[in-house]
């Protein structure tokens, strides 16, 4: 069983370290630090310690980090590096899930709509988005917009943030499944580009309903999978607690996905995170999102192009022969 330690334990006490950096460099400025040799060697001994906990971090490690509560969420992606947001409510149909948003935008001089999953910033906030776990009518708003941005010519941006569909009664008792399988099935028939953004957690078909893209980008401490690794250690393991073995056998992460050829490009974080820089990581977004939808714009056939990328994901070339 892998042993993991307590990430925000550890990020506690870094915190602590360089709040006493932070006060005795106000001391230095001032010419007050009777040991400035005191100063050298905190900032090594933090420096080192941030290094060595958080390079090559284990996957569960990257899980607990992509569920960090000032983690950037769909709002700040719309707030930062979107203009001119116009938002659209409900299905068509009398609802409106508020746990997943969408509507027209420019990125830089580039219009587009923008469709995601959305958990907010605070208690209240999560509360009414169902903490990003859409229902079938959140499914069904998301296949609005998107026909809307094919009915417009329009390419779409989608950001997936969700530890999965909600799984409840009602929701089941709707169609949960029909809906997912619904909007998978628009995405693959859109005549426009897509380009998705793999924004913290991407769990199961709550996920892929948003997901289905000719560039798939993701952050470098998120994670995709078929399920969270805590259900997939209760199922396998008959024990929650070995989900750490269960994130590092499911290979949910980015760096994973990347040599599988699920994800194109990896969005580098700070660190310990993308919460302890949000500037620098919303413009690394920012900037590699622009890249793929010039990219995508030059695809000849985009919805072909969606096809054969999926149709070839699981190809193996090392088969025997019976």
């Amino acid at each position: 069983m892998d042993e993991i330690w307590n990430l925000y334990e550890i990020e506690k006490f870094l915190d602590q370290l360089d709040q006493k950096i932070l006060a005795l460099r106000e001391l230095k400025e001032k010419g007050q630090l009777a040991n400035p040799e005191e100063l050298n060697i905190l900032e090594i001994k933090a420096q080192k310690i941030k290094e060595e906990l958080y390079t090559n971090l284990h996957p569960y490690h990257r899980v607990q980090l992509s569920r960090h509560p000032n983690r950037p969420v769909f709002d700040d992606i719309i707030s930062n590096i979107f203009e001119d947001f116009y938002e659209l409510f409900g299905d068509r149909m009398g609802y409106n899930d508020f746990s997943i948003s969408g509507g027209l935008a420019k990125l830089e001089n580039y219009p587009v709509f923008v469709l995601g999953h959305s958990k907010g910033k605070n208690t209240q906030e999560r509360i009414k988005r169902n903490y990003g776990m859409p229902n079938p009518e959140g499914f069904y708003k998301a296949i609005r917009i998107m026909e809307i941005a094919n009915n417009f010519r329009t390419p779409l941006i989608t950001i997936v943030d969700t530890p999965g569909a909600y799984p409840g009664d009602l929701a089941e008792q709707r169609g949960q499944f029909i809906a997912i399988a619904r909007a998978i099935s628009k995405l693959f028939d859109l005549e426009v580009p897509v380009v998705s953004l793999i924004l913290s957690e991407g769990g199961s078909g709550g996920a892929l309903a948003l997901n289905v893209a000719n560039f798939v980008l993701m952050l470098e401490n998120a994670w995709y999978s078929v399920i969270s690794p805590e259900g997939a250690a209760s199922i396998l393991y008959r024990d929650s607690s070995k989900a750490p073995l269960a994130a590092r056998n499911l290979k949910i992460t980015a760096y994973d996905l990347l040599s599988l050829n699920i994800v194109d490009e990896i969005i580098k974080e700070p660190l310990q995170g993308a919460h302890k820089d949000l500037k620098y990581t919303l413009n690394n977004i920012k900037n590699t999102l622009i890249l793929y939808l010039q990219k995508s714009l030059n695809l000849t056939n985009p919805k072909e192009h969606r096809f054969q990328k999926y149709r070839n994901i699981g190809i193996f070339d090392n088969l025997i022969k019976v």
